[in-house]
């Protein structure tokens, strides 16, 4: 699809506890389609671009759960495929203070994304390319993330990578970093929060310096989520912070992912020209944050994604 965009990696069913404050102590799990790709997918498509998904479920119940939610959200799932053994994967989630979310994975099919699943056509009218740190954790999707990263080379105009850190997901940091490097390296844009940003550049200096810094690692933006202070763009020629927004929140699940499927919905509409001046990473930084807070305001990931029209008139009003 021209103009489009496409998300790569884990969808996933988000096992929500309540009743608890940890997961031993819930006494109900409530079953909500997830998977941060899959969320980012759903918040571009909400944002009113076409958007389409590469990726691995179960040939089960919550496999078809996350087929026919990404569906009737709008985004084409011709590329996500069935595998014929293993499980849809399944995240049990449980809040905490601050809006924090702790988390457990019984891992399943997503991990099955291959590199055989891409298809030589995959990108063709792709204008923007998200992928994430789960799929890096495990094989074959690791390589399936890594090649599509490569093959959009020349061919997609931005490509976003999101550190998303699941510590439960890799055996030490020490095992993680040199691969998320390799994906920071290979993406023009990359997009993690504070405790990410640390995680890969450390916590000496600012976070603006230490985004800069991080472009010395090969993307060309870095793009760090502060929470209630909103986000900072940083690329050679410009950095500029938008704050955030205070709102009613209900939960955060999937908050940062509708930032991310935001964030590629206007690179997508920015086309292939150099990266965005001042003014443009301005109000594409508050389009995405106005995004995120409303998000917060409705529980779950994929069902709290607003539309355009939602998050127009939330500016208008701020």
């Amino acid at each position: 699809m021209p103009g489009s965009v496409l998300l790569l990696g884990e969808l996933l069913v988000d096992m929500l506890g309540e009743g608890g404050g940890s997961l031993e102590e819930a006494t109900l799990f409530r079953p909500l389609p997830g998977g941060a790709p899959g969320n980012a997918a759903v918040a571009a498509a909400r944002a009113g671009v076409p958007t389409s998904f590469v990726g691995t479920v179960g040939r089960d119940g919550f496999g078809r759960l996350l087929r026919a939610t990404l569906t009737r959200a709008g985004v084409d799932c011709a590329r996500v495929r069935e595998h014929p053994r293993l499980a849809t994967t399944l995240a049990f989630v449980m809040p905490k203070a601050r809006g924090d979310l702790g988390f457990q994975f019984n891992r399943g099919a997503d991990a099955a994304l291959a590199p055989a699943d891409l298809g030589p056509e995959v990108l063709d009218g792709v204008a923007a390319l998200g992928c994430g740190g789960v799929s890096l954790s495990a094989q074959p999707s690791r390589d399936a993330t890594l090649a599509a990263l490569g093959m959009s080379r020349g061919r997609v105009p931005w490509t976003v990578f999101d550190v998303n850190w699941r510590p439960a997901l890799w055996e030490g940091a020490e095992v993680a970093l040199p691969v998320i490097r390799q994906a920071i390296a290979a993406t023009r844009v990359v997009k993690c929060n504070e405790s990410e940003l640390a995680l890969v550049m450390g916590e000496r200096g600012s976070e603006a310096e230490r985004a800069r810094a991080l472009l010395e690692l090969g993307p060309e933006v870095a793009v760090v989520t502060l929470g209630e202070r909103g986000a900072l763009w940083v690329s050679r020629e410009v950095e500029v912070q938008s704050p955030g927004h205070t709102v009613d929140s209900v939960d955060a699940i999937g908050a940062g992912d509708c930032f991310t499927g935001n964030l590629l919905a206007r690179l997508a509409r920015h086309g292939a020209e150099a990266a965005p001046p001042a003014e443009a990473a301005r109000e594409i930084l508050a389009w995405c944050n106005a995004a995120a807070a409303l998000s917060t305001t409705r529980a779950g990931a994929m069902g709290a994604m607003p539309s355009a029209d939602e998050v127009a008139r939330f500016l208008a009003r701020v």
